[in-house]
């Protein structure tokens, strides 16, 4: 597997953390190949365009995906590449 764009330093904030009650290092590695999960179409668009112009990229996923209820982690890695922040939308 080989990241497609650089990450940066990793943030990851208590409430995701919490929700996902594990470290998210495979959400991460879904994120660093493409692979962005529940985005929008415009959203995907948008990343495709950042993957040319170091802009930023989204990625949503289910912190349970056995449980449509439960919580969307969102990884955004930050414009220039310098930051991907892990939260809870």
């Amino acid at each position: 597997m080989q990241s497609n764009f650089l990450l940066g330093a990793l943030t990851i904030t208590e409430s995701a953390r919490l929700a996902l009650k594990r470290q998210p290092f495979d959400l991460i590695a879904r994120h660093a190949v493409n692979e962005h999960g529940l985005i929008s179409d415009a959203e995907a668009c948008e990343n495709e365009r950042s993957l040319r112009t170091l802009g930023p990229i989204i990625s949503r996923y289910r912190s349970d995906p056995t449980n449509k209820r439960s919580p969307i982690v969102t990884i955004l890695t930050k414009e220039l590449w310098g930051e991907t922040l892990i939260y809870i939308d």
